[in-house]
């Protein structure tokens, strides 16, 4: 398990260079647009591309570090124990409807593979390679979702020292 913990983290590392990508392409392109008066083709739509990316692939990491919005008005004045079922609770939930979401994108990128689906712009950008990316940014959220799952039903199911350790982030 402990190498899996760590793909949320490779995933987390390539959201953070897409994004320096990113800010890299539109400051060339700016500069080669204002100072030579010639625009880069298709850095749009490689940096919407890019950007699309890093967002998916960002979804795990972000959640194995417990980053993402959660509403906490009922659950601070829940106790401990019962903190620990709701965070098992709110993973098995998240993971179902990650798992309908997994199996939509993965058939939306078959179908867009098998017809080499395109998008016409600037320049032919392959949609089944975003489709592609997304895809598997929310199968490694699942993947997270599991983990997290794991932890919060030893948490629940092993209390104690034992069962409060496996919540710790590592």
């Amino acid at each position: 398990m402990k190498s899996l913990r760590k793909i949320p983290d490779v995933f987390g590392a390539a959201s953070a260079v897409l994004i320096f990508l990113i800010w890299l392409m539109m400051t060339v392109e700016v500069a080669a647009r204002n100072i030579f008066s010639s625009p880069i083709l298709g850095v749009s739509e490689i940096g919407i591309y890019l950007y699309v990316t890093a967002v998916y692939f960002g979804f795990a990491y972000t959640q194995k570090w417990k980053g993402h919005i959660a509403v906490e008005l009922l659950y601070d004045q829940l106790g401990p124990r019962a903190k620990k079922i709701a965070d098992l609770i709110v993973c098995l939930l998240s993971g179902v409807l990650f798992i309908s979401f997994a199996f939509c994108l993965w058939k939306a990128f078959a179908e867009s593979w098998a017809i080499k689906e395109i998008y016409l712009s600037a320049m032919k950008m392959p949609v089944y390679l975003l489709k592609f990316t997304i895809a598997l940014g929310v199968s490694v959220m699942l993947l997270q979702l599991l983990i997290d799952a794991v932890e919060a039903a030893r948490a629940v199911f092993q209390p104690g020292p034992a069962g409060a350790a496996a919540w710790k982030v590592s």
